[in-house]
Formats: C-alpha cells, structure tokens, sequence
C-alpha cells in the first residue's frame, strides 16, 4: 500500500512506500520540499486507521467550531469534519 499526504498547499508531507514484500520506507518532507528523513520499514503492509464514526465527526466538528475565528476556519472544521 503505497500512501502519500498533503498540505493544505498541495505539498507532499510523507509519503510511504511499500514494495510488495513487507519492505519499505517512509520519507517526510520539510515544508520547502526537501528530503528531512528516510525510515525503513518492515512488517507492512501498515494497517489504515478506520473511518471515525459520525459521532467522532460530529464531535471533532463542535469542537472545531467553538474555537473558530473566521468564516474560513468554520469551513476548514467542516471539512476536515468530512463535510463538503
């Protein structure tokens, strides 16, 4: 399972490489793109943390939502909430 992540500009952060035979390596990212660390990994592939209940989302989202400054921190809550 190969995974990649994301900033909020698109940047890769990490990404995770598994070659097929329980190798791999995680490489992580500076914020300017540069290479800050390699690790090996064995015993993949890396179990996916479950989808959090509509009820953790909910309550991720009030959350969120009581500490919003500004209209696009109230969308950012929403969607890292899983809304559109």
């Amino acid at each position: 399972m190969n995974e990649t992540t994301f900033d909020s500009n698109g940047n890769i952060v990490e990404q995770t490489v598994d070659n097929g035979d329980g190798t791999g390596t995680r490489t992580v990212y500076t914020p300017e793109g540069e290479v800050d660390t390699v690790e090996q990994l064995s015993g993949l592939p890396i179990p996916v943390a479950p989808e959090p209940t509509a009820e953790e989302r909910l309550a991720t989202l009030i959350a969120a939502l009581g500490d919003a400054q500004s209209l696009e921190e109230i969308r950012d809550a929403a969607a890292a909430a899983g809304g559109n």
